[in-house]
């Protein structure tokens, strides 16, 4: 029988036997069961091959005992692999952890930064508010302007549930504004605040001698129209209520002009004078019908509120702080007033009944501190 070199894997020795696989093979050396482990003999010659016994071809083969081929596989040493991909997701997470914390902090600051505003120190937010809001001023007043319907064009509006009823009523006996629409150009804006609440006043040319101011009041998340301002909204036409016709009292949005005598001792005496005017929708510089002469003590509410109004424009601080200069000429001043109409000794006469504001903004504040204008006194 053929012999072939076998490897002791108890003794390390290397001794010949029979070529085959043999449970009760013997190293003859030690004596003891050949365990054949790693093969030591590189380039070894081995005559004859058969299919069941161990062949080598590599160092780190090797064979069980009962000569069947196994493989010891060499593992890579990954840890530096893990440990970079592990401090990768760490890297990655604290990035987006500051990138959320960054947001959070934007959006607080902006929050903040518009009701300091709101506070008056915050100018230079209100370019960033006014920038968001002029798309919705722009809809609201090109909505308005171009709906056909009442009930289009209260869409538009602020307060609509209110508006709509008087809106109604209004352009029954009123023309709608008349305005080259395709030509609107926008000349100026600003954030004012009246009382508690932030407005926008924008101002508008339509290219062919008109201009006007709107004001846009937020209504839930959307800027809208101020319609009672937009058309000077009065309960009756002012006209036909001088003459005599209509309720006899009325709340107007109108122009009032303080008349003075040229006598000192008049003029800075205990009564103030002045004259109510209709304005003309467009044409800020004209005006309409004027009123016979009123005369208000002066150190009542009213003659408090008119006379701070009249000080207001003619020393160029605007009762709101607004930027933009007044439409209306210096000695015009814009009121909101209830006036009554009575008869006395068989003419017709009209009393001043009460200043709601000394501005045309749908807004229940007067636009002066009254308290303080009488702790002046």
């Amino acid at each position: 029988m053929n012999k072939g070199w076998y490897h002791c894997g108890r003794c390390g020795s290397i001794f010949q036997s029979d070529i085959g696989v043999k449970d009760h093979r013997l190293c003859t050396d030690c004596g003891l069961k050949a365990a054949t482990d790693i093969w030591p003999a590189q380039g070894g010659q081995i005559t004859y091959r058969e299919r069941n016994m161990a062949m080598f071809d590599k160092t780190g083969s090797s064979v069980d005992e009962s000569g069947y081929r196994s493989v010891r596989k060499k593992h890579k040493n990954s840890t530096p692999l893990k440990i970079i991909v592990f401090w990768a997701i760490i890297m990655l997470l604290l990035v987006l952890i500051k990138n959320y914390h960054m947001r959070q902090k934007a959006l607080a600051s902006s929050g903040n930064k518009v009701v300091n505003f709101a506070e008056g120190t915050m100018a230079d937010e209100s370019v960033a508010l006014l920038n968001r809001a002029m798309p919705d001023c722009h809809r609201a007043l090109i909505g308005f302007l171009t709906g056909g319907t009442p009930e289009i064009r209260n869409q538009f509006v602020a307060d609509p549930i209110e508006t709509a009823g008087i809106m109604a009523s209004f352009y029954q006996s009123n023309p709608f504004p008349s305005l080259e629409v395709a030509e609107l150009r926008r000349t100026g804006q600003q954030l004012i605040k009246v009382g508690e609440e932030c407005v926008i006043e924008t101002r508008w040319n339509d290219g062919k001698g008109q201009e006007f101011d709107a004001i846009f009041r937020r209504n839930r998340s959307a800027w809208k129209l101020d319609w009672e301002h937009f058309i000077r909204y009065g309960g009756y036409s002012w006209p036909l209520f001088l003459a005599g016709e209509g309720p006899a009292a009325v709340e107007f949005r109108l122009l009032a002009r303080r008349v003075k005598t040229g006598q000192k001792a008049e003029d800075d005496g205990s009564r103030l004078r002045f004259t109510l005017l209709s304005p003309v929708f467009g044409r800020p510089a004209e005006f309409g019908v004027e009123s016979p002469e009123f005369v208000v003590n002066r150190y009542s509410e009213e003659g408090l509120l008119l006379r701070a109004a009249f000080d207001s424009k003619r020393s160029g601080e605007p009762n709101f702080g607004e930027i933009n200069p007044p439409m209306e000429p210096e000695n015009l001043v814009r009121v909101r007033v209830l006036i009554k109409r009575g008869e006395f000794a068989g003419l017709r006469s009209f009393e001043l009944v009460k200043v709601m504001a000394c501005h045309w903004i749908s807004i229940d504040e007067l636009g002066f501190d009254l308290k303080k204008l009488k702790d002046d006194i």
